[in-house]
């Protein structure tokens, strides 16, 4: 698909700066003027931005016989770009052919979101203006960019399932691939060797992925064993009594004092305490509403991130949550905030409010945040992480029981990117029929994730452990809790486990219930925020709280047995 261009001139004075935004197309591909400037700068790509802007100051125009104009700007609709592995100076204009002013080092924005709607092209280079996080920065040179690149996972290892609907789609082990200008495409643009891969044999395939010249191959592989998955330990655990009386509710029906839409909000400015039963819930940190340009979902939800908080964990004082622009979506984006660094619980939210942060302010604090990519995360809050690695498995809220294999993500922390994939599934007694789908999940290290299941049939909640040895991963029911916990049809917002005191936590809107290891239940915090609990994490004893309406993180006391 190509970009559709809304405005040409010849003098950057002519140019617009500000966002030029259309719902019709997602995805972008380079122009035929945009792929010859890349052709002619193929020389110098790998060099340094001062070396370039040097030169760009320095140069004559070498063609007397029919003078060029000095530059051309291009309007697009917005697009989303990635940040190559070299630093170039971020500057404030271009004009007369040259640049002015150093704004920040592109380096900064390496693991931000970044976003772009026109470009101007000099005699020697292209400059794009980038919007990082949803904030206008500068015009940067086209060689920033990771420009004909596919990242794509590791591997990818599938559990047999002979499921009609167990087919396994291979774009979905993609994290992003790019154009000739560093341009984020849909992944169904990019051509691919293998488009299914049929779980009910054991074999491997190398798929090979293509767009344009960036090429990537990932291995796919159908494990051999016929017992992972298969357990009977169902049969065998007696449920421990629960109460079924706590108060919660399935829709919110309070906000933030500030929060009125996505669209209508203001920052907060006081912090919230709830107490219950010995445990205190305290805000810890505001996050942004968006962070990207906010353009309306039918734009694309590449270019979009936020506004929907749906889970949270929190490992080595940096907290992951999954953001997603609708509620059916299965992909959306994982972004990351230093704890440790973001100490300031209102400041994320000024992000783009120029009379707020500045941006010598911004080039620093941006660099506390990270964005992955446009990747699978399901509903988003089945999430874990480790020292190395963020978790999502891909749950589908829409299903139930079902004989459908769950997909696990294995996101690196580093670059937030996808390392692996894995399929998982329970199936009790080896039958389909009587399978375990986990809309709740926690990984609590890189071989160890519990699933929640509750079982209409028996009333209940179950409480499996899935062990990974090699990529096969085992199932077993650890605990159950007979009872609804709460009232009516209330739904499950968050799961985790204590690995200290060995608890499970389950959170319901308004609701807190912390359950030992073999289901017993052992207490419930009701609390009164009328918002959405979206994820519940443990880490350092401490017990963090994602609401949503808007997005706020809390944090409380010590946990205790």
């Amino acid at each position: 698909m190509n970009y559709t261009k809304l405005l040409t001139c010849a003098s950057a004075l002519a140019a617009s700066f500000g966002l030029l935004v259309s719902s019709n197309n997602t995805t972008f591909a380079a122009t035929k003027a945009t792929q010859k400037t890349v052709k002619t700068n193929k020389k110098v790509a790998d060099k340094t931005d001062a070396t370039d802007e040097k030169k760009i100051s320095s140069d004559e125009p070498t063609d007397n016989k029919k003078k060029q104009p000095v530059q051309i700007t291009t309007s697009y609709e917005v697009m989303t770009k990635v940040a190559g592995d070299k630093n170039y100076k971020v500057w404030q204009s271009v004009s007369g052919g040259k640049v002015h002013k150093k704004v920040a080092d592109g380096m900064n924005f390496r693991y931000a979101h970044i976003q772009s709607n026109q470009s101007i092209k000099t005699k020697k280079y292209t400059y794009w203006l980038i919007y990082v996080n949803g904030r206008r920065v500068g015009w940067v040179n086209e060689n920033y960019f990771a420009r004909n690149v596919i990242e794509a996972a590791k591997s990818v290892t599938l559990v047999r399932n002979d499921s009609p609907d167990g087919d396994y789609s291979t774009q979905n082990a993609i994290s992003y691939a790019t154009d000739a200008t560093g341009t984020v495409v849909d992944n169904k643009d990019i051509a691919v060797s293998k488009a299914k891969i049929d779980a009910s044999k054991p074999k491997s395939y190398n798929v090979k992925y293509t767009y344009g010249s960036a090429k990537a191959t990932v291995k796919f592989t159908v494990r051999k064993s016929t017992k992972e998955g298969m357990d009977n330990s169902a049969d065998s655990v007696v449920a421990k009594k629960g109460p079924s009386s706590y108060d919660s509710w399935s829709k919110h029906y309070g906000a933030s004092i500030n929060y009125l839409s996505p669209q209508e909000s203001t920052p907060e400015t006081k912090l919230h305490t709830y107490s219950a039963n010995g445990l205190t819930l305290s805000t810890k940190l505001y996050q942004p509403v968006f962070l990207s340009v906010q353009t309306s979902a039918d734009d694309g939800p590449i270019n979009r991130v936020g506004h929907i908080p749906e889970g949270v964990t929190v490992s080595n004082n940096w907290a992951y949550t999954s953001l997603l622009s609708t509620t059916e979506d299965m992909k959306g984006h994982i972004v990351g905030y230093d704890l440790s660094k973001l100490t300031d619980p209102y400041e994320p939210q000024y992000l783009t409010d120029t009379s707020k942060m500045s941006q010598k302010r911004f080039n620093t604090y941006v660099k506390d945040i990270k964005v992955s990519p446009y990747i699978p995360v399901g509903h988003g809050q089945a999430l874990g992480s480790t020292d190395k690695y963020v978790y999502a498995l891909v749950n589908d809220h829409t299903q139930h029981q079902t004989d459908f294999s769950e997909e696990l993500v294995q996101i690196r922390k580093s670059d937030m990117c996808i390392n692996k994939i894995w399929t998982v599934k329970t199936w009790n007694n080896g039958d389909s029929e009587d399978s375990r789908y986990y809309q709740n999940a926690v990984v609590v290290d890189d071989h160890t994730m519990y699933g929640l299941y509750f079982d209409k049939n028996k009333n209940r909640y179950e409480y499996w452990k899935l062990t990974r040895k090699g990529d096969n991963w085992y199932s077993e029911l650890v605990g159950a809790t007979e009872g609804t916990i709460v009232k009516g049809n209330a739904p499950v917002q968050g799961f985790t486990y204590d690995p200290v005191n060995r608890n499970f936590y389950i959170g319901f809107n308004d609701v807190i219930a912390k359950i030992g290891y073999d289901g017993t239940f052992k207490d419930g915090y009701q609390i009164n925020t009328g918002r959405e609990i979206e994820g519940l994490s443990i880490s350092n004893n401490r017990l963090y709280v994602n609401l949503a309406q808007r997005a706020e993180l809390l944090e409380s006391n010590k946990l205790t047995d």
